[in-house]
């Protein structure tokens, strides 16, 4: 073992080391995600960095504390961090939530642990198994990153999807090892595998955390490249008599969602966002209750509208923040984007008359 003056650099030592490093980069991405405007997924990425201090400081009290606390709760901890690391990529990437893999990949890992404590309490199988379950994690994690990359985006995401990889290839190489080599593995033992493992997490979570930080900033700029927006004081009044163009409204969608009315409400900004570009891209039919709550509310192929009202709900919502936006960031914009009542087909205007661009018409009682 190594050793410092008054320190002495054993498992233990580096998970509780590892437990104040990764403390650090969780209160960052706390108050990046409080100060500033970050896309979906930032969010549950900032809280499983959070469980997954709270796991390791669990851990750490390994023999000192009752096993319902430094296994079950630790596990608990781990595996929803596992969770949300996965749903944060996947809402990163534009994809759906399915819940039900990742949810019972972790109950079945939890299930193996406490199974292999409490009624045949075999450690070297119980390690095997929670190695492979956050191995899992990681490593989908990583290919949810890392698959068909923006051009603009490749160094962020390919950082932390490598980060990622690494994370689910040290634990599934740990139950490997314990699987062939210790058949009594000790958690905090002198082992170099414990030291990789503890040593690693501290500092694989200030790098994906820099990472998430960083995914956030390119996709700010990228966007920005694509869809500059011009101060509308600096624009000329339009010809009322001219329809409003496709360039136009995406300039003021980008400007409504990057205000304060729609910070940190993703939920809003994909629902305005996948409205307007099915109507600017003539798919008014995919704007029907049915198709909005399966593809923008993720209730499913078995979504019922006459017994789940969320996709109304939510576009009333939508229309009150659509009103506060005009009524304050806005007040000076050129371009008008509404959402009628009765109908979840976008229209739009300039301010003060001008034609809109498509009047499709779909009733809010229309579910097909």
């Amino acid at each position: 073992m190594t050793r410092l003056p008054g320190i002495q650099l054993d498992s233990r030592t580096l998970a509780v080391l590892a437990v104040f490093i990764a403390l650090v980069p969780t209160a960052i991405a706390a108050l990046v995600w409080k100060t500033r405007r970050t896309y979906a997924g930032f969010g549950r990425w900032t809280l499983a960095n959070l469980l997954g201090s709270v796991c390791l400081a669990l851990l750490s009290l390994r023999g000192t504390a009752p096993d319902w606390i430094s296994i079950a709760l630790a596990n608990v901890a781990g595996l929803g961090a596992g969770i949300l690391f996965f749903q944060g990529s996947r809402k990163f990437r534009g994809l759906r939530l399915l819940w039900w893999p990742e949810c019972s990949f972790a109950i079945l890992g939890l299930a193996a642990v406490i199974y292999l404590r409490y009624v045949t309490d075999d450690i070297a199988i119980r390690t095997v198994a929670w190695s492979v379950a956050l191995g899992g994690f990681g490593l989908a994690c990583g290919f949810t990153l890392l698959r068909e990359m923006p051009s603009g985006s490749r160094l962020s995401m390919g950082l932390t999807g490598a980060l990622f990889l690494l994370t689910g290839v040290i634990h599934l190489f740990r139950g490997f090892y314990t699987a062939v080599f210790e058949s009594h593995p000790s958690l905090f033992g002198p082992s170099p595998v414990n030291a990789i493992l503890f040593a690693s997490s501290g500092l694989v979570a200030v790098g994906w955390t820099f990472g998430f930080i960083l995914m956030t900033s390119e996709r700010l700029l990228l966007e920005a490249k694509q869809s500059p927006i011009p101060a509308a004081s600096l624009r000329p009044a339009p010809d009322s008599a001219k329809t409003v163009t496709a360039d136009e409204v995406r300039e003021e969608v980008q400007r409504i969602v990057a205000s304060e009315v729609f910070r940190r409400s993703a939920r809003m900004e994909r629902f305005l966002s996948v409205a307007v570009e099915r109507t600017l891209t003539g798919h008014p039919e995919k704007l029907k209750e049915y198709a909005l709550g399966r593809d923008v509310f993720n209730r499913g192929e078995d979504y019922d509208p006459r017994a789940d009202s969320i996709v109304r709900v939510e576009a009333q919502r939508l229309r009150r923040k659509l009103r506060e936006y005009y009524e304050s960031y806005g007040r000076d914009d050129i371009v008008i984007v509404e959402v009628p009542a009765g109908s979840y087909v976008p229209l739009f205007r300039y301010k003060g008359g001008g034609n809109n661009i498509s009047h499709p018409q779909h009733s809010e009682a229309s579910n097909g």
